[in-house]
């Protein structure tokens, strides 16, 4: 099982995050939303999406009853005004997400 917790932000506030592994779309998380998966033994790649930006990819390998949690979220402070140059430039940064271990 996966879990990602969705920060919140006023950015994209009123905008879901699609959640892709290992390529195919499972999902959408809001703003301020957790979003659980259960997900098969092995290695897989995960990563968010809105419209034809995206953010960072993460490859995982989970054993059978692990529990991984990630934390996500979209640009902020600078970078939120910076908008313009993430949609054009820095597109697959445009939003971000990273494992969180406990």
């Amino acid at each position: 099982m996966i879990e990602i917790k969705r920060e919140t932000r006023f950015v994209d506030k009123l905008r879901g995050y699609k959640v892709m592994i290992d390529e195919k779309e499972v999902g959408t998380i809001k703003s301020g939303e957790t979003f659980d998966y259960p997900i098969k033994q092995g290695l897989h790649t995960l990563y968010l999406q809105i419209d034809w930006c995206r953010s960072n990819k993460i490859e995982f390998e989970i054993k059978d009853n692990e529990f991984l949690r990630f934390e996500c979220g979209g640009l902020n402070g600078s970078k939120a005004l910076a908008s313009l140059w993430y949609i054009t430039f820095k597109r697959n940064n445009y939003l971000w997400i990273k494992q969180i271990y406990s």
